[in-house]
């Protein structure tokens, strides 16, 4: 079951696990992610089962789409697809939305072999629950290149231009009030 968090309850989230999971080049500063949530441009959701929280999600709500812009099983719950049920509890959440976008570093772009490989196990995994990679549109992040992959929920015709628009209009907006350090390019190729 997906349950929003408070300010608080992220904190100690932020403290405990995404400082650990995602590397800083990937995060950004606790301060900055509360002034996001509290402004309720991204808000914070833990899976629990049984009474315990075994996995989190960071999400955008776009206009015709979600974005997924962190996701992680807590360590001692890995490889028991609670990433799939957290997956598909997101899905059940917004279904009414044309699809659910998430950002997926580039293999191509790995500086080692090790890591080009778990870039591709998370593409695979994404693959697994129905997700794409949506062509022809990435997002330069933090020095990071990230192809976007997609969920579409309704069948509906992958509209390219309003997902890059979506993409941009929701980067813009937190990179001017929150984080003017950090830049974002969306490189597309839209055919």
């Amino acid at each position: 079951m997906l349950k929003k968090i408070n300010l608080k309850e992220f904190k100690n989230l932020y403290r405990k696990h995404i400082v650990k999971d995602f590397p800083r080049a990937e995060r950004t500063t606790l301060n900055k992610f509360k002034k996001r949530i509290t402004r309720g441009q991204e808000v914070v959701y833990v899976y629990e089962e049984v009474g315990k929280e075994k996995a989190y999600t960071i999400i955008a709500n776009l206009d015709n789409y979600v974005l997924v812009s962190f996701l992680a099983v807590f360590k001692q719950y890995r490889g028991e697809g609670i990433g799939t049920k957290l997956l598909k509890e997101i899905k059940a959440n917004f279904s009414n939305k044309k699809g659910i976008l998430l950002e997926v570093e580039n293999p191509e772009y790995s500086i080692s072999q090790n890591e080009k490989e778990i870039r591709q196990r998370r593409i695979k995994f994404y693959e697994r629950s129905n997700y794409n990679i949506v062509e022809n549109i990435q997002i330069n992040l933090h020095s990071t290149i990230f192809n976007i992959m997609m969920l579409n929920i309704n069948d509906t015709k992958i509209n390219k231009q309003e997902i890059s628009k979506e993409l941009n209009d929701f980067y813009t907006n937190i990179f001017r009030r929150y984080d003017k350090t950090l830049s974002f390019k969306i490189i597309e190729n839209i055919k």
